[in-house]
């Protein structure tokens, strides 16, 4: 069996590079506790399985020269963090309406640190967080990220990506629409831990001996928790509208990379 040609190779390291890249910045795929080498294998494991599938005009009109391929490398990796990044912006507003109603009901004094995520955050966020992630692989949700690598060699051509400036305006926007999301998410907890502090602040005008500040501790962590658990079978349904949409938003990505 003979070697296989040159552009063979560069295809198969674009598509290498561009998948790899994705899969760093992927929330969960990507995050520190996972292994340097389990990562280079499963971008390599993913790339084997999405290579054969990829039109043979995905790169055309390659140049082998060492400092137009180093060009051609740099383009996917910005392409496979980029949408990593928009990726992981699906997580952020998430674990930000955690945080949110954690602090109102009193977790902000008590924090932890998550070795799978690589950062501190306190108990009510990392069990959140928890649920979160089991609802996204129970829904299948992770087919969406990894039907979007798919995509991405089918609209965008290798090393050919354009970086317009109208990228810049949309993650902008999405990077604004954490703390909407993270309003929609923490609404219920916060609008009735503002009733359950009206409620106490009236009760301390009218009975003045009554050690109200203690109170308020448990009274907020187990309404706040009672809530939480109340809206808790109306996540897996929002999750996979949320996560659909920004299927769509990398979509658009898409397109504009590939004008």
């Amino acid at each position: 069996m003979g070697l296989p040609d040159l552009s063979f190779l560069m295809y198969g390291a674009l598509a290498f590079m561009r998948i790899g890249s994705m899969l760093v910045a992927l929330p969960v795929f990507g995050d520190s506790p996972n292994p340097v080498r389990a990562r280079i294998l499963m971008a390599l494991a993913v790339t084997v399985g999405i290579f054969p599938t990829i039109s043979p005009s995905w790169a055309p009109n390659l140049d082998t020269d060492v400092l137009m391929l180093a060009y051609y490398i740099s383009k996917e990796i910005m392409v496979g963090l980029l949408i990593g990044y928009v990726a992981r912006l699906a997580f952020a507003g998430i674990l930000m309406a955690a945080g949110l109603t954690s602090y109102q009901m009193g977790f902000g004094t008590s924090s932890l640190f998550l070795p799978d995520a690589g950062l501190q955050m306190d108990s009510f966020t990392a069990l959140h967080r928890i649920f979160c992630m089991l609802i996204f692989f129970s829904l299948n949700m992770h087919h969406i990220f990894l039907s979007g690598i798919a995509d991405s060699f089918a609209i965008i051509p290798g090393g050919s990506a354009v970086f317009h400036t109208n990228i810049g305006e949309i993650l902008i926007i999405m990077s604004s629409g954490i703390f909407a999301i993270a309003m929609k998410i923490a609404a219920p907890i916060i609008v009735s831990l503002m009733f359950t502090m009206s409620a106490l602040g009236l009760v301390a005008r009218t009975v003045p001996q009554m050690n109200v500040f203690t109170l308020s501790f448990p009274a907020s962590f187990f309404l706040g928790l009672g809530v939480y658990i109340a809206t808790l079978p109306f996540f897996p349904e929002w999750m996979k509208e949320h996560y659909m949409g920004y299927g769509t938003s990398i979509n658009t990505i898409y397109k504009i990379l590939a004008q």
